[in-house]
This record gives C-alpha cells, structure tokens and sequence, in this order.
C-alpha cells in the first residue's frame, strides 16, 4: 500500500518510496517482485480514483494510455476498480496507447460548459 498524499496544487500524488526498497530486494524472486509492483501500482489507482469521485461524484473510469498495454496490470485493475464500485471502460475502438490520449483530450474540452455554450451559439 503506497502512501497518497496532496501537493499544494491540489494533484494527488503517490510515494513510491516504500516499493523501491521491496524491488531492490534480491532475497525475493523477480516475480514476487513483480507481482507485488502491479499490485502496488493497481491499488494507487483504485486509491486516487476514490479520492477523486468524493471530490466530483463520479462513477466510472476508464483505462487508457500505454501503461494499460500491460495485461496484468489492466486486469487487476480492472477487477479492483470494479469491487469498489466503478464501472470500468477500456478502448476496443480506438488505441489503447498514447496514441488514443487526443480523443479523450478533445472529449474533456469539448464538455466544459465555457467550450459547450460557445460552441453551440
């Protein structure tokens, strides 16, 4: 469990600190190693994500972008964000690397209500 904390900014920020030590360790087995870093990774995810639907009431999350080429990662992420109550997207249309980031770009402008309205005058 990786610690959570909020910059100044208000962005919500992971300490990664407590894994490096963990994946340094050559007493563990590289996939024990791994095993634990995907788990860590997943449950930051599913962390943040639950800070942030408190704050704008949201209940679904999708999982985009390179690093959600990595199977098991999507997977147990997948699995975790469902058991906490989101509902989980991920692309079957469009890229799932960073390639597919301009759409959801366009998608977050485009639904601001300053670029809605003057869109539609």
């Amino acid at each position: 469990d990786l610690p959570l904390s909020r910059n100044a900014l208000g962005v919500w920020l992971c300490d990664w600190a407590p894994l490096v030590a963990m994946l340094q360790n050559p007493d563990l087995s590289i996939a024990a190693r791994s095993a634990c870093f995907h788990a860590s990774l997943a449950l930051s995810i599913v962390k943040q994500a639950q800070q942030l639907r408190n704050e704008h009431l949201f209940t679904a999350v999708g999982l985009t972008g390179g690093v959600f080429q990595n199977r098991l990662l999507t997977e147990y992420t997948h699995t975790l964000l469902q058991a906490a109550g989101f509902t989980v997207y991920i692309p079957e249309h469009l890229p799932s690397n960073d390639a597919g980031i301009s759409f959801g770009q366009i998608i977050e402008v485009g639904n601001r209500p300053s670029i809605t309205s003057k869109v539609r005058s």
